[in-house]
């Protein structure tokens, strides 16, 4: 997270948001996906110079009070930890979207935990992101001949 006297802006603009089943497509046709509990995070590298977040919450995972909680959790731990995200490997930022299971013995999730929980997360997909961009800059070399 970052530091108080950083002065970093903590926003949750528009810019910072998907908007478009294009743009949650592109992250879903990625197939990168991390879990912690009910917390599922798919990512892709984008060229901006912030990261950017969707939400697909079900009705699955409860009433209107219960999904709208668990999106308000979500945004505010991105609004906190958006600066402290990983970059991607090109550079860019990563678009993220955040579903949520649903599950008959669902604990209160509390800010810290949402927002450990997607931290790690990131930082994990980080990770595969950048072993996925080493392979494929990788050379191949051809077979030896006999």
């Amino acid at each position: 997270m970052p530091s108080p006297e950083t002065n970093l802006p903590l926003h949750f603009r528009q810019r910072h948001r998907l908007t478009h089943a294009r743009e949650f497509k592109a992250v879903y046709d990625a197939r990168i996906r991390k879990s912690r509990g009910p917390f599922v995070l798919q990512a892709v590298p984008n060229t901006l110079d912030s990261p950017r977040l969707g939400l697909a919450v079900g009705t699955r995972v409860g009433s209107a009070v219960v999904r709208n909680r668990w999106k308000r959790l979500v945004r505010e731990s991105f609004r906190l930890l958006q600066h402290a995200l990983p970059a991607s490997p090109d550079g860019g930022r990563y678009d993220y979207v955040v579903s949520i299971r649903s599950s008959p013995d669902q604990p209160v999730w509390t800010l810290a935990g949402c927002s450990a929980a997607l931290a790690d997360l990131a930082a994990e997909i980080d990770r595969e992101w950048r072993r996925r961009s080493r392979q494929s800059e990788a050379p191949t070399q051809p077979p030896p001949s006999p």
